[in-house]
């Protein structure tokens, strides 16, 4: 069993651990400690998930979860939580999903995007970021989960895309968006990965195809 989502939960808690709990993220308005009680109730509280549901009731009540955590809880208790992960002894938070989240097939098949991305929020909200240089498997195993991913998040781009990735030996390509492909968006899984969740201002990639394409999908809502 690979543990590269493990290894990306820890990653990006050393790096909340090192941040100001007010720091800026790349995730919308949320403080580094938004975040990391964003992170902790993902995995804990059902109701968080409803939010992603496109019901604007639920998004306000898993926002004021989000808020009323970062607000009640210190910032390093937080961060803990998020290094731990979640296990069994979570039961007791309201409507618990965290035995879920705690089987490794699961924690495998649907983290490695969202603590990467997330990580990258908090790195690269700061002055003087660069990109990371991750392992050849490590790399591998976010461009799998962008096959789902990309087909989620892109799925309100007007225009068809193709992700491409120069690996090593060959030229990877995953489409998504609507129709044929007009608009080619190349770079390395970590930023295509970055700009799939829609952090086009940050993520290093290239755009080709025709100018009036490439503004659709710059323009395009980017979101889960």
């Amino acid at each position: 069993m690979q543990h590269h989502a493990v290894d990306e939960r820890h990653a990006l808690s050393e790096t909340l651990r090192c941040a100001d709990p007010d720091s800026e993220t790349l995730c919308g308005d949320w403080t580094t400690a938004q975040l990391a009680a964003h992170l902790v109730l993902r995995e804990r509280s059902v109701v968080e998930l409803a939010g992603r549901l496109p019901v604007r009731r639920l998004r306000e009540h898993a926002e004021q979860m989000i808020l009323d955590l970062a607000t009640r809880e210190p910032y390093e208790k937080l961060v803990d939580l998020v290094h731990r992960g979640p296990s069994w002894s979570d039961l007791s938070w309201p409507l618990p999903v965290a035995w879920l989240w705690s089987l490794p097939p699961v924690r495998e098949a649907t983290n490695l995007l969202e603590y990467l991305v997330h990580h990258e929020d908090v790195r690269r909200a700061r002055r003087g970021w660069a990109p990371r240089s991750l392992p050849p498997d490590v790399q591998d195993a976010v461009w799998q989960r962008l096959r789902l991913a990309a087909r989620l998040t892109l799925r309100s781009v007007p225009v068809g895309i193709a992700l491409r990735w120069p690996g090593p030996g060959e030229l990877r390509t995953r489409l998504a968006g609507r129709g044929a492909p007009t608009v080619t968006i190349t770079g390395d899984p970590v930023e295509l990965a970055m700009f799939t969740f829609g952090r086009l201002g940050v993520a290093q990639v290239d755009y080709a195809g025709d100018p009036a394409d490439i503004a659709a999908v710059r323009g395009a809502d980017i979101s889960i």
